[in-house]
């Protein structure tokens, strides 16, 4: 097969390699809130109002809530109290709980963080398109079974290093390949929390023929997590940039700074050309890599109306538009703002 784009695997061996696919991309569905039982609590503070609120009303929103429990302290967000029940109180967070490592001031003493089921994610057909089965997925199609179980994937670049690997579901059919004589069509019963963003195919392609897009200010009709996937798509393609000349004067097209990646994306253009992003990304660092250049910041406005505004609550805080202009000029850039 020529330039598989696809894979399926079952553990670590290749089940099928294929063509292309049907379905993969789309709006995913949003992940379910996770439903967690804190048994032996001792409800105080703003859980224990939370509590109160719940019993009246049925549910309260917490917000970020630290437990401390034998096993040490536990961070749950985006947490709403659904109910109490002498020392048991149920909650639903956002997704399971992390790890604190280092101790948590006012974490809540309880006994057992105790997970409840779930309802089961909904699925979605997706069609790998062009397979050619291999392995145990081969056996099962030559045996006649009607379907096969779970498997992953692979979107794979053009190179046959990964791109991005997800788990898919079981294999529901096979058919005969429409468009790719001698191999076959293979559905997936496929998570809809799974699914791609269109925006992040269309980032994937623009790097998947070529090693950087060659249309300056590409990044800017990407927004949120397509821009960040396009950020870590450039600087994959970035480590080994030549230093900037001392002395240099470079030109910094603001127009789409909003954000950290765009500034990031912008900057590096503006020195080594499109399709390129540090590898890094705070001001001193930043700073360190142009000591010495002078940097002309065209549309500078933009980016002191959004740097470091929002998301306000986004651990750690991106560093605001002064920030940015106080690291870099620490280490000896010349910023001069437009």
């Amino acid at each position: 097969m020529h330039q598989p784009r696809y894979a399926l695997l079952s553990g670590r061996h290749v089940l099928a390699l294929c063509h292309d696919v049907d379905g993969l991309y789309g709006d995913p569905a949003p992940h379910p809130r996770l439903r967690h039982e804190l048994r032996g609590c001792e409800p105080r503070g703003e859980l224990a109002r939370a509590v109160t609120q719940a019993i009246v009303e049925g549910t309260a929103p917490l917000g970020t809530l630290d437990v401390e429990t034998p096993d040490g302290p536990w961070r749950f967000t985006a947490v709403r109290v659904l109910g109490a029940r002498g020392d048991v109180v149920t909650i639903e967070a956002a997704g399971p709980p992390r790890r604190l490592h280092g101790g948590a001031t006012g974490a809540i003493p309880c006994a057992h963080l105790i997970p409840l089921p779930g309802p089961d994610p909904s699925r979605t057909e997706v069609t790998f398109l062009g397979c050619s089965p291999r392995g145990a997925l081969r056996d099962a199609l030559a045996a006649g079974a009607p379907g096969f179980g779970e498997v992953r994937y692979q979107v794979l670049r053009r190179s046959g290093n990964l791109q991005h690997e997800g788990e898919a579901g079981h294999v529901t059919g096979w058919d005969t390949a429409r468009d790719h004589h001698g191999l076959l069509d293979l559905t997936v019963a496929f998570p809809r929390t799974g699914l791609i963003p269109p925006p992040t195919r269309e980032v994937w392609d623009l790097f998947h023929g070529h090693r950087t897009p060659a249309e300056p200010g590409t990044w800017r009709r990407f927004t949120g997590a397509s821009r960040a996937t396009w950020r870590r798509q450039a600087a994959q393609r970035s480590y080994e940039l030549p230093e900037p000349v001392p002395g240099t004067t470079y030109t910094l097209d603001g127009r789409g700074i909003t954000d950290e990646d765009g500034l990031v994306c912008a900057l590096t253009e503006a020195v080594h050309g499109p399709g390129l992003a540090y590898p890094f990304g705070s001001p001193r660092a930043l700073g360190q890599e142009l000591s010495g250049c002078t940097l002309i910041w065209h549309h500078a406005d933009i980016a002191r109306a959004c740097l470091g505004v929002t998301p306000l609550l986004a651990v750690p805080r991106p560093a605001t538009f002064q920030e940015w202009v106080d690291g870099l000029r620490a280490e000896g850039v010349r910023v001069v703002l437009d």
